[in-house]
């Protein structure tokens, strides 16, 4: 006999006794996109039992990884104040870790059932995927009159999220109502009554490079709605963490004049203001697009003020107030000169600094 579902439980049971995964959502985070990197990975039990089975071979290759996600789900459970999704997602894990014992041994109906299962289970332990799951078809509704069908004239399911509006000076947050038949929305503000566009897109991969002042973001999105993939490419300064794992629903929200400002993560409700990696707002609005001064006022940004507390809380503060007090700046020259004539000073003293 082989190895036992009980027996890769209680060994990571065991080591989840020695972990220390952190607290608070940080950790959950961790924990849930280990997770789904991992369910992206098992494969499915074969469905007949054959020499040298592809499917039995990486089960086998998975099984220390699986032990190894297991145990820091069960570290992070046992915090007295823990989501109940970590409930649902160590549900999930243990009946994906009896579906792989089962296929990496060749017990192909036992693994069959728990894979099912561990199916329903990881839906149930990501909520927002039934959002996004494409709603049935209405049937035909029969016209007794005419001897005709007809499709059911009643408005498709609608999905309720909340997005912030991107829209320079405003960005309140709204609960904002969407059919998840189609991927691109268009909505208006309650608060500011601007429109704003939003693409709504199932997380399939995300890479990010960092660079030495900003991070490269590649997201791929299967579109809500149909099955196309989607690239989402840019840059960003702000220097933020987007926690986000396989199978989210994200929402990228656009400003009408197609400027990306926010990514919202719907699954775990974090979010990203994009900042673009030109982005030194005020001193752009000074000197101009592409001033050799912005190069000193980035590294300052970049090796002094991102390795404080205070100092990030002043980037954030900067990135959040930057763009309208760079607009009014820009609409004022006296006010420009002045700016630029107290940015030139202090441009002086950092290359000095470089210098010594």
């Amino acid at each position: 006999m082989g190895l036992q579902p009980e027996e890769l439980i209680r060994a990571a049971q065991t080591r989840a006794a020695g972990l220390d995964v952190g607290r608070g959502d940080a950790a959950l985070e961790r924990v849930r996109a280990s997770a789904s990197a991992l369910f992206a990975k098992l494969p499915e039990p074969p469905v007949y039992r054959r020499a040298e089975d592809p499917s039995r071979k990486a089960a086998q290759a998975l099984l220390p990884e699986m032990e190894r996600v297991l145990a820091e789900a069960f570290a992070v459970a046992r915090e007295p104040a823990v989501s109940p999704l970590v409930d649902r997602l160590v549900a999930a894990l243990r009946a994906h870790a009896e579906a792989l014992v089962h296929t990496a041994d060749g017990r192909l109906e036992a693994a069959e059932l728990a894979w099912r299962r561990a199916q329903e289970l990881e839906r149930a332990a990501h909520p927002t995927r039934q959002m996004v799951g494409q709603p049935s078809r209405p049937p035909p509704v029969f016209d007794r009159d005419s001897g005709q069908s007809r499709y059911d004239p009643r408005n498709a399911p609608q999905a309720t999220v909340k997005l912030v509006c991107p829209n320079t000076g405003c960005k309140r947050m709204g609960d904002y109502a969407f059919v998840p038949t189609h991927a691109y929305h268009r909505f208006v503000c309650p608060a500011c009554r601007v429109p704003f566009l939003s693409y709504f897109g199932e997380l399939k991969a995300l890479e990010v490079e960092h660079r030495r002042s900003s991070k490269r973001y590649r997201f791929t999105v299967d579109e809500v709605g149909s099955a196309v993939s989607t690239r989402i490419d840019f840059e960003e300064a702000g220097g933020q963490e987007f926690p986000a794992a396989r199978r989210d629903l994200l929402a990228f929200l656009y400003t009408e004049q197609r400027e990306l400002k926010v990514v919202v993560n719907l699954t775990n409700g974090k979010l990203m203001w994009v900042s673009p990696a030109s982005s030194c707002f005020v001193v752009t609005a000074a000197f101009g697009e592409g001033a050799p001064e912005l190069v000193a006022f980035r590294a300052f940004r970049d090796d002094v003020l991102r390795k404080s507390r205070l100092g990030q809380g002043f980037i954030d503060g900067y990135y959040h107030w930057g763009p309208p007090l760079a607009a009014w700046v820009v609409r004022r020259p006296r006010v420009r000169a002045g700016v630029r004539w107290a940015l030139t000073r202090v441009h002086g003293r950092l290359t000095r600094k470089e210098r010594g």
